[in-house]
């Protein structure tokens, strides 16, 4: 009784509910309405004077007490970073788990030490799982990270985070498996733009096991790229195609739409159920004032990558390492050099 509760408390209605049911017994969905495809892996966006380098990575999904190490490619990959942001799926607790609530364990505090150093980890707490075992023990698990040392933010009193006087990220989620009174939500992200700032949002939203984003997340998107520098979304469990658009300004802003998973213990790419939650992707964009307009910051340099999440064997827990190419997409939707984006429509 306490499983069919739990897996009855997704967030969504019953057609959407259903749908995820069937995606995850008949495979995740690869439509693609708007023939998107992924920006070149190493792209420049803009003419900058970089000025710090900003990560990205997806869903820190539950683990289910099976160690987790990061590969030293990819601690590499983001050694450049002085700020990393990741999604922490749920929160840390000693509350029994009932699948699909997610929890984390004090192990993946340390895991997380094999990605970044702590003082450069940005963890959001906007998603559909921090609800999972209520608001008192969401804010003890919030404590507890910043007493490690972690930054966290995403809860109604912290929607975004400052993380330079020339940066900012907003974040909200737009479900939550729970009551979610606690969670920052995705309601109007605008209001949190701040005025000379280059400004990221970091959206909880979209559907899960979806490969590509549905027409309404698309015109979504262009509608928050107008006045958003950058939107790098979560919580598909899949990852997205990573793209640019050109603004009627003419500058060239990040648009992903989900990062898919960062780690997750239950990413058996083997079995039917599982195989799709074994991918995400991670990127690094250098920030700084634009040369032709001091004033103003934007994203330079962009790189990007696929990761797997991989079982080393029994016991032996997983390892998150680099990938040039994952199941999920074929090598035609990645351009080598010159990007081949979507028409974009006018941002700015």
């Amino acid at each position: 009784m306490d499983w069919i509760r739990a897996f009855t408390a997704k967030p969504y209605p019953p057609r959407e509910a259903f749908g995820l049911v069937w995606r995850n017994l008949a495979g995740a969905s690869f439509r693609n309405p708007h023939a998107l495809r992924f920006t070149p892996r190493h792209t420049r966006l803009n003419e900058i004077q970089p000025q710090l380098t900003l990560g990205l990575g997806g869903d820190v999904m539950s683990m289910f007490g099976k160690a987790l190490r990061f590969a030293p490619e990819v601690a590499s990959f983001f050694s450049p970073c002085d700020k990393v942001l990741l999604n922490f799926e749920g929160v840390i607790t000693e509350q029994r788990q009932i699948s699909p609530d997610q929890k984390h364990t004090r192990p993946i505090l340390g895991a997380l030490d094999g990605l970044a150093s702590r003082d450069k980890l940005v963890l959001s707490l906007a998603n559909n799982h921090t609800g999972d075992f209520g608001e008192d023990e969401c804010r003890r698990s919030l404590t507890l990270l910043q007493a490690e040392g972690f930054t966290a933010f995403g809860l109604t009193e912290s929607p975004f985070i400052d993380l330079h006087e020339r940066l900012r990220v907003a974040t909200g989620t737009r479900w939550s498996n729970r009551e979610g009174r606690h969670l920052a939500w995705l309601r109007d992200p605008v209001q949190f733009v701040r005025p000379g700032a280059f400004n990221l949002l970091y959206p909880h939203w979209g559907y899960e096991l979806e490969v590509y984003p549905r027409q309404d997340l698309v015109a979504q998107m262009d509608a928050w790229l107008t006045r958003f520098d950058a939107v790098v979304g979560h919580h598909s469990h899949t990852p997205q195609p990573i793209t640019v658009q050109r603004g009627a300004d003419g500058l060239q802003r990040l648009a992903a739409y989900s990062l898919g998973d960062l780690c997750f213990g239950m990413a058996y790419a083997r079995l039917p159920t599982f195989k799709y939650y074994a991918y995400g992707l991670i990127a690094r964009a250098t920030l700084g004032p634009l040369v032709s307009n001091p004033d103003r910051w934007a994203i330079g340099d962009l790189s990007w990558s696929f990761v797997e999440c991989r079982p080393l064997g029994k016991g032996q827990g997983f390892e998150v390492v680099l990938r040039d190419q994952i199941p999920l997409f074929n090598a035609r939707d990645i351009p080598s050099a010159t990007a081949a984006h979507r028409p974009a429509q006018a941002t700015g």
